[in-house]
């Protein structure tokens, strides 16, 4: 049998007909505006701020990141950066002062630094990069009272007595719009309104991190996001470079869903994810994807 010569790719650009229509697809006003501005479209865009020279020096892998960006994804919050810094004091204002002043951002999470060794100073840099006082949570020392003196009936401390370090965990920054509790720790999670925007603090441990996620600050504070649609088109054997001009005319053309390819090496997969705030258009694009790939001789598998 002959060898079937590959089909060029020849299909016909995707240029839209009109400023409010797309090969038949309606172009929604946000995602005109966008256009014009030559922007992507989120809902509620976030930032992270991971901090710790265990991150930064490459002894401990940053799960709680990754973790976050998740999560946040799913409850329409996507991630615009994830920051790691280390626990310099200068290093923490300089940064949490960047993320006050992205137009974009509106919800910041800072990760890490609330222990209660010397060598935790994020309370101490936030107090400063707020210009608020440090000031003891009366609620979080009694509670801490309370776990240490349960740590020593169990045998795990040699006192019951409330060290200098236990204290540290409950000295943060005045005014905070809500402290949250740490049922699986003593460091407690903490929000502040600043710059229009709500700063999240959240201690390091990832245990500690999702109790108080999932438990106090999901559901306070993120139920009103709009949740993202995510659609993949796999393909096997599929080289990446053929769908450069379609995802340069996509990005073009749909400004308010995200498109992206990602290849495994090792599976041979070529992924093709798309990411939006509105599932119609989210569709749309993965119908094209599907269509273009057809004419290239490649069948994916849509998910």
């Amino acid at each position: 049998m002959k060898n079937r010569k590959p089909t060029p790719w020849t299909s016909p650009r995707i240029t839209p007909c009109s400023r409010s229509t797309f090969r038949g697809y309606p172009l929604s006003p946000s995602g005109e505006r966008a256009r014009a501005r030559g922007l992507s479209l989120h809902a509620m865009p976030a930032s992270i701020v991971a901090i710790g020279d265990e991150l930064v020096g490459g002894f401990t892998l940053d799960t709680n990141s990754h973790w976050l960006a998740e999560r946040l994804r799913i409850l329409g919050y996507p991630v615009k950066r994830i920051t790691a810094i280390r626990d310099r004091p200068k290093e923490i204002v300089e940064q949490v002062h960047r993320e006050l002043a992205d137009g974009e951002v509106t919800h910041v999470f800072c990760c890490g630094g609330l222990g209660p060794t010397p060598d935790d100073r994020t309370f101490a840099a936030l107090a400063e990069a707020l210009g608020s006082d440090l000031v003891i949570w009366q609620e979080t020392r009694e509670r801490i009272e309370r776990r240490v003196k349960r740590m020593h009936e169990a045998g795990l401390l040699e006192s019951p007595d409330v060290t200098e370090g236990n204290l540290r965990m409950a000295r943060i920054p005045a005014e905070p719009a809500r402290v949250f509790k740490n049922r699986r720790g003593m460091a407690p999670g903490v929000v502040y309104e600043a710059s229009g925007k709500r700063l999240f603090v959240l201690p390091g441990v990832p245990m500690e991190l999702k109790g108080i996620f999932t438990e106090e600050l999901e559901p306070e504070f993120l139920s009103d996001g709009s949740a993202a649609t995510v659609r993949e088109v796999r393909f096997t054997f599929a080289v990446e470079a053929k769908f450069y001009p379609l995802m340069r005319e996509l990005e073009e053309a749909f400004p308010d869903v995200s498109v992206g390819s990602y290849p495994n090496f090792e599976t041979k997969e070529l992924v093709i994810r798309c990411l939006g705030t509105d599932p119609k258009r989210v569709d749309a694009v993965i119908e094209l994807v599907r269509r273009r790939s057809e004419l290239l001789g490649m069948v994916g598998d849509s998910r």
